[in-house]
């Protein structure tokens, strides 16, 4: 920002430390704070201390134009075939409740405390074991508990694809929903309403009238917002329904 040098100055100088302080509130948000699922906001570091050592590494070139997936004894080769510090996400292949399930962390890089991490700001959870009907997920799943409150459910249909896609919108916005939404989902600076949600991808062929009942291949915990879906549901005919989990 250019700043005049005039008598104006002693307006500025006032309204850029505000401005500052502000600054420095978003993009210095704690360690370990993290939305109601426990997950979203954590650092990659916390990640690997709470699941361990992952399964396997990735990272892609955007707009996906080249990408690997090694183990993380493989790290250093994995590097080395990117001339820039790329994003290297975790992908974790876990026991929850007996079955198995395949986590796959993303992470954007952010600031905390004034140093460079790399933040949890999305994940998508696959049941190995098959398909699982929507009133169970949250007992192989327990971070989407949170989904069962006051969310708001979107439908819509994949499109060229034979998949319904649900998305539970959770009603609590914070500094860290919005940090993240703008930072890393949508640069739209209209979206005022980023919070938890879960996109919930049911099986081929489920039928239009979902329930908890339907089948679900797989679930994307990130952060979105009624307006952002808004923005798109034209497109994707995306209706608003009855919580099928209340």
């Amino acid at each position: 920002m250019e700043v005049m040098r005039s008598k104006l100055i002693s307006v500025t100088l006032p309204f850029m430390c505000l401005l500052g302080i502000g600054l420095f509130v978003n993009n210095n948000l704690s360690a370990k704070e993290t939305l109601e699922d426990g997950i979203i906001g954590l650092t990659k570091a916390e990640v690997n201390e709470k699941f361990g050592k992952p399964t396997y590494l990735y990272c892609e070139e955007e707009p996906f134009r080249r990408y690997a997936m090694v183990t993380p004894e493989e790290e250093s080769i994995l590097r080395a075939q990117f001339l820039y510090d790329v994003s290297v996400h975790d992908f974790y292949y876990l026991k929850r409740n007996g079955s198995n399930c395949e986590f796959r962390f993303y992470y954007g890089e952010d600031t905390i405390d004034g140093q460079k991490v790399w933040r949890v700001k999305e994940y998508f959870i696959k049941f190995l074991d098959g398909p699982v009907s929507l009133g169970k997920v949250v007992d192989l799943v327990p971070e989407f508990k949170p989904a069962y409150g006051k969310a708001k459910v979107y439908q819509e249909r994949l499109i060229n694809l034979n998949n319904i896609r649900l998305t539970f919108v959770t009603p609590e916005i914070n500094e860290l929903s919005k940090h993240i939404g703008s930072r890393f989902v949508d640069l739209d600076k209209d979206i005022k309403d980023w919070s938890l949600s879960y996109d919930v991808i049911l099986c081929d062929n489920e039928p239009e009238k979902v329930s908890a009942n339907s089948m679900v291949k797989e679930v994307i915990v990130s952060v979105d917002g009624e307006y952002r879906i808004g923005k798109t549901a034209h497109a994707f005919g995306t209706k608003l329904i009855a919580n099928p989990l209340q």
